[in-house]
C-alpha cells in the first residue's frame, strides 16, 4: 500500500507592466521558471513539467500535490494613468 506524496511550491506572479504569469520553484527537489499570458494556461505547463521531473529526475510515480503562492504585481504609476 502507497502512503503520502510528494510535494512541490511554486510561486506564481502576475506581472501587469508585462501581462504575463511567471511559475517559479526552487528547493532541495528541483528549480524551474516557466511564463505564459494564461494563468490556466500556466498552470497546465506546470503540472506537466512537475510531473516530469518526479518521474524522470527523482523517479517518483506516486501523488504528487503543488501549492500555490499567487501574487499579483501592480504597477501604481500605469494604474493611475488609465484611471
Amino acid at each position: 500500500m502507497r502512503s503520502g506524496f510528494i510535494e512541490f511550491i511554486v510561486k506564481c506572479t502576475w506581472y501587469d507592466d508585462e501581462n504575463i504569469w511567471v511559475a517559479q520553484s526552487s528547493n532541495d527537489k528541483f528549480a524551474m521558471t516557466t511564463d505564459h499570458g494564461s494563468f490556466d494556461a500556466l498552470l497546465e505547463r506546470v503540472k506537466i513539467i512537475i510531473e516530469d521531473v518526479a518521474e524522470v529526475e527523482l523517479g517518483y510515480k506516486g501523488d504528487i500535490k503543488i501549492v500555490l503562492d499567487v501574487v499579483r504585481t501592480i504597477n501604481l504609476s500605469t494604474a493611475a494613468e488609465t484611471a
